[in-house]
């Protein structure tokens, strides 16, 4: 069956995990629905996509597919009964779609991944896309045909904001285990690699903060800090004045952060939720760095346990305590052999309950219960 997959904008190079929903689908056929095509980012030029407006729509014509779902460009490009649902990633793009999805009967699915979840009212009035979603939010959450969550914590958060407890599904993301090798266990691979945007809910001062506590020979293992955003040059005075180390290098390409992970033992993700409710939805590095043979540290709030086996395949620290933060990582990087036997459970962890193929089909038996009930 034929399915369609929108995103607004197609597509960020940080959201892999929706190009790999794209590519590992296996009994439904996807194309790909959008507004726009993001210079640089993830191409897939393997699979149908579908404008949602026509090059000459102007803002009237926009906002009348958002509010009323009605939308010439659609109507001849996708005509009726083409496409079996529409599967939409995030809920401000959920909102874009909802009235285009009930004119054209598509049963509507919609990933709630973190941010969209968790940020508050506010936070929502300060962007357009938000202002829509809350306009349109009591029509979404009653006319969708479903919720995937991304982790028992964004559930817990649709539930708080009013979302159908009946309509709510968790259906964890996945990685292609098969196509990451872990090295082999090395005395080479040293020091703490952090990986993430530098804004708030990354936690990055936290690490900082922990890392001037470390004992002095510790405090001599590598640093890494990949990622960028509004908060590195805040962050980079925080290491100076602390007298750390730490190499700040910037946002890189999955292939880079991959070749990183190689090289370390831990990987510090103190993430917290911010002031604007920002939070995390699962933290899909957090399955890739145990895959490659890392060791996690975390803060023990959100989602984070569920991506990890608590001391068994990482640690979790005190929540927003840099002391809790700096016990952890001292302790990995002082045993070695320690290191070595959580990693190994790691990589079994989420070889057995994060593969993409197994992730895929709990989404595709998702889409069965949804096409059943809809037709």
């Amino acid at each position: 069956m034929n399915i369609l997959i929108y995103r607004r904008g197609f597509l960020p190079q940080s959201e892999t995990f929706i190009a790999d929903h794209v590519q590992y689908l296996r009994r439904y056929d996807p194309s790909i629905l959008t507004e726009h095509h993001i210079p640089g980012g993830i191409n897939l030029p393997n699979y149908p996509l579908h404008r949602l407006h026509r090059p000459g729509d102007g803002a009237i014509s926009r906002l009348g597919s958002k509010l009323f779902g009605h939308n010439p460009s659609v109507a001849e490009t996708l005509p009726q009964g083409s496409f079996a649902l529409l599967h939409a990633h995030f809920l401000s793009d959920g909102a874009n779609v909802a009235m285009l999805a009930r004119r054209h009967r598509l049963p509507l699915v919609v990933t709630a991944h973190g941010y969209d979840a968790t940020v508050r009212g506010r936070e929502h009035l300060r962007r357009w896309d938000g202002r829509l979603y809350l306009l349109m939010k009591p029509l979404l959450a009653r006319w969708a045909a479903g919720f995937i969550c991304v982790s028992d914590y964004i559930r817990e958060r649709l539930i708080e904001n009013g979302f159908p407890q009946s309509k709510l599904r968790v259906i964890r993301l996945g990685i292609d285990t098969r196509a990451i090798d872990p090295p082999p266990p090395s005395a080479d691979r040293r020091g703490v690699l952090s990986v993430g945007r530098l804004v708030e809910k990354k936690g990055t001062r936290y690490l900082l903060d922990a890392w001037a506590r470390l004992p002095e020979p510790l405090r001599g293992e590598r640093l890494t800090i990949l990622g960028d955003g509004p908060l590195r040059g805040e962050l980079e005075e925080q290491a100076r004045r602390l007298g750390i180390d730490a190499t700040f290098l910037g946002a890189r390409p999955r292939a880079e952060v991959f070749r990183q992970m190689r090289q370390h033992r831990v990987l510090a993700m103190p993430s917290v939720r911010a002031k604007s409710g920002d939070a995390e939805g699962l933290g899909i590095v957090l399955l890739e760095a145990q895959a490659l043979g890392m060791v996690p540290v975390t803060f023990d709030e959100g989602p984070m346990h569920e991506a990890i086996l608590p001391g068994i395949s990482g640690l979790t620290a005190r929540s927003r305590d840099s002391g809790s933060l700096a016990q952890a990582i001292a302790s990995l990087l002082s045993q070695p052999d320690r290191a070595e036997a959580m990693a190994a459970a790691g990589i079994a962890h989420v070889r057995a309950k994060f593969d993409i193929r197994a992730r895929m089909d709990a989404l595709e038996d998702y889409y069965d219960e949804v096409v059943a009930r809809c037709t």
